[in-house]
C-alpha cells in the first residue's frame, strides 16, 4: 500500500509540476511577446497636421494639447518678428551647448595664434588635430571630443563665452564635467518638472535663439571670428525640417538627453540654428521639448519637433 501510495503522489506532482509549468511558460511567453509587440508598435500619442501652421496662437493651442513641454524663441532678422514660448524658462540644453566650446576654439585661434592643426589626445580617436576635434563635437556630437577640447581651452574659458556675449541666460556652469551633469540630471528627474536657475548646462530658447543673431551679425567675438564660426557650421548643415529642408539652408547644432532612474524617465531634445536662404531671409531659431513619454522614440520626438520648426518659419516670414 505504502509503495502504491508514494507512485501515486508521485504521478499527482509530476502532473501538478507539468500543469505549472505550462502555465508560467505561457505567461512568461505572453510577458515576451507583449514586450516585443510594444518595441514594434509606434508610439500614438499625436498626430501632426498635414501643414505647418500659420499663426502662433494655433501653434500654442496645438502644444497646449500634449502632456511634454515645448518651448522656442524665433526671429526674422530682416523683419524683427518674433515668436515665442517659454523662452526664458531655463532647460537643460544638452549637446547644443556645444556651440559654446566651438566658439572658444575660434576666439582662441583668431586672438591668440592657437594653431587649428595642434594635435590632441581623445579617447578613442588617439591623437587628432583641435579642427578634428571639432568636427567630431559638432558633426557628430561626440563626447570625448568635447572634454578633450574644452580640457585644452580651459572649461572657464568655455563656461565664461555666454557671458563674453552678453547672454546672461545661460548657466555659469555651461559645459559642466561630466559628473557634474550626471548630479544635475538626477536633480531634474527627481525634481519640479520646471528648473530652477542655474543649474549646471541649462540656458533659455532665446538665449540660444540670440546666439544665433549675434553670430549672423557678425559680433560673435568679432567679424573674424564670427565668419569662421558661420562657415563651419555651413559644413556640417542640421535639416531640421520637414517641410523646408532644399528651400532653407539650416545650420547650428541639436542636442538631445534620455535619463533614467526607473521607474522616473526624463528626455530633452532640441537645437539651436541659423536658416539662411538665397533669397536673404536669415532666422535665428532655438526649439526644444522636455519631458517627453518612455515610450515615445528620438525618430517621433525629432519629427514633432521639426514640424513646430516649421510652423516657426511659417510664422515670423509670413
Amino acid at each position: 500500500m505504502g509503495g502504491k501510495s508514494t507512485l501515486k503522489h508521485f504521478i499527482a506532482g509530476l502532473v501538478l509540476g507539468v500543469v505549472i509549468g505550462v502555465a508560467v511558460g505561457t505567461v512568461g511567453t505572453l510577458g515576451i511577446w507583449m514586450a516585443l509587440r510594444a518595441k514594434e508598435t509606434p508610439f500614438a500619442g499625436y498626430s501632426l497636421p498635414g501643414a505647418p501652421f500659420t499663426e502662433e496662437r494655433l501653434l500654442a493651442d496645438f502644444l497646449d494639447e500634449h502632456p511634454w513641454e515645448v518651448g522656442y524663441c524665433a526671429m526674422d532678422l530682416g523683419t524683427g518678428k518674433t515668436a515665442e514660448r517659454f523662452a526664458e524658462r531655463p532647460v537643460c540644453l544638452a549637446s547644443i551647448v556645444k556651440v559654446f566650446c566651438l566658439t572658444e576654439l575660434y576666439r582662441q585661434q583668431h586672438e591668440e595664434g592657437l594653431d587649428p592643426d595642434h594635435v590632441i589626445e581623445v579617447h578613442k580617436h588617439g591623437a587628432i588635430t583641435l579642427q578634428a576635434a571639432a568636427d567630431l563635437m559638432i558633426g557628430q556630437s561626440d563626447n570625448a571630443a568635447t572634454q578633450a577640447l574644452a580640457e585644452f581651452l580651459g572649461r572657464e574659458n568655455v563656461n565664461r563665452v555666454p557671458a563674453l556675449l552678453g547672454i546672461h541666460s545661460m548657466s555659469a556652469d555651461i559645459l559642466p564635467e561630466e559628473g557634474t551633469l550626471r548630479q544635475t540630471l538626477d536633480t531634474r528627474i527627481f525634481g519640479e518638472r520646471v528648473a530652477v536657475d542655474g543649474l549646471p548646462q541649462h540656458g533659455t530658447a532665446r538665449g540660444i535663439a540670440r546666439y544665433f543673431e549675434l553670430l549672423l551679425k557678425g559680433e560673435v567675438i568679432s567679424p573674424a571670428v564670427s565668419g569662421g564660426l558661420v562657415d563651419f557650421f555651413l559644413k556640417h548643415p542640421k535639416p531640421f525640417s520637414l517641410q523646408y529642408a532644399g528651400q532653407y539652408d539650416f545650420a547650428g547644432k541639436g542636442g538631445n538627453i534620455l535619463w533614467t532612474r526607473p521607474p522616473k524617465h526624463y528626455a530633452m531634445m532640441g537645437w539651436g540654428l541659423f536658416v539662411t536662404n538665397s533669397s536673404g531671409e536669415r532666422i535665428a531659431l532655438c526649439v526644444w521639448g522636455e519631458w517627453f513619454p518612455e515610450a515615445m522614440p528620438p525618430e517621433q520626438q525629432s519629427e514633432f519637433l521639426k514640424f513646430v520648426t516649421d510652423s516657426l518659419i511659417t510664422i515670423v516670414t509670413s
